[in-house]
């Protein structure tokens, strides 16, 4: 019996740490559609190339602007149409990714790229 309680314990205890974090209120500074250059082959040592869409956005959280990219999973992926300069969006920031919400429900998943300090007190944004 006392290793049944033991064993359900240690089942039990990691769920209760591993809640969520909570979502906070971001503001979008400016979002874009950009593209890369990705490298297929190689044909006698001149590269052949393909451009590659991906999604860059610079959001307000606090008192840090973040940059952030996401590649979408296929070239015909659109973000939601209420993403635009000067919109808030619902966001959590786990370490590298910050996770928006969709109207939907869902969450998109971007990559950190940069972190912009800003200077409250002047206005100006610290680089």
């Amino acid at each position: 019996m006392k290793h049944a309680l033991v064993i359900l314990s240690l089942l039990v205890v990691p769920r209760c740490f591993g809640v969520e974090k909570l979502y906070s209120t971001g503001k979008l500074i400016d979002v874009q559609q950009r593209t890369r250059e990705k490298v297929d082959m190689y044909l006698v040592n001149t590269p052949i190339t393909t451009a590659v869409p991906y999604f860059e956005l610079r959001l307000q959280l606090g008192r840090t602007d973040y940059l952030a990219e996401y590649t979408p999973r296929h070239f015909e992926e659109e973000l939601s149409p209420d993403w635009k300069a000067g919109a808030n969006v619902e966001v959590r920031l786990d370490k590298r990714h910050l996770f928006l919400k969709r109207p939907d429900g869902s969450e998109t998943q971007w990559i950190v790229t940069k972190r912009i300090p800003v200077n409250e007190k002047a206005g100006a944004k610290v680089e």
